[in-house]
């Protein structure tokens, strides 16, 4: 091989390895892009990064529309009967070995880690979230469920396990279902992996 062939071979291989670095790199982009599905949860490591939630003991606004989202009620939780649910979130005031739900909102959006608040519900393909924030005192991770329930016929959807890190004094995840296809009152529900539960939030859909 003469001189100009073997510098021309290996100014082609140079441009080679390049592209391929290039086109590696926006693989690994559109991988970490990604849309993370039913059920998020993570730690505040990039406070930029969505849509991610984020476990974090910074004090932050509650919301984007925080003025418009029902406000919380401490109090012993009950299952709620058939009819108009009375539109304020229940959170209950015990702990569970450690874990406590601190917040509860139903959405149809998540921005910035937090619930935007809806107006309100109509069946179609868009997804509903139970957005939940939570501390869990315990040196332990711990398990929770979120699933959704229509008032009336009782039967239940979503059944979303997530989990919250250990030591964490304020943690923020949810669980989002498509699977709700009556019209009605419903509840979103937070309870233990082993049923104890924590909260719920009612909301309406309409037809």
């Amino acid at each position: 091989m003469s001189g100009s062939e073997n510098t021309r071979w290996v100014a082609v291989s140079a441009l080679g390895a390049a592209m391929f670095a290039i086109g590696f790199s926006f693989v690994g982009v559109a991988c970490s892009s990604r849309d993370l599905g039913v059920s998020e949860a993570g730690r505040s490591a990039n406070p930029s990064s969505l849509p991610a939630p984020a476990g974090s003991s910074s004090d932050i606004a509650q919301g984007v529309n925080a003025p418009t989202v029902a406000p919380v009620v401490t109090g012993p939780v009950s299952s709620a009967g058939s009819g108009a649910p009375s539109g304020k979130p229940i959170v209950s005031e015990a702990t569970s070995d450690g874990l406590k739900l601190k917040r509860i909102v139903v959405t149809r959006k998540i921005e910035n880690r937090e619930p935007v608040a809806a107006a309100d519900f109509s069946l179609g393909s868009a997804p509903v979230y139970a957005f939940v924030e939570l501390e869990n005192s315990a040196k332990s991770e711990r398990n929770i469920r979120v699933l959704f329930q229509n008032e009336d016929t009782k039967a239940s959807v979503g059944h979303v396990k997530l989990t919250v890190p250990a030591t964490q004094t304020r943690f923020r995840t949810w669980g989002n279902t498509r699977m709700i296809r009556d019209a009605g009152y419903w509840v979103a529900v937070v309870s233990t992996a082993d049923g104890v539960e924590l909260g719920r939030a009612p909301f309406e859909v309409k037809g």
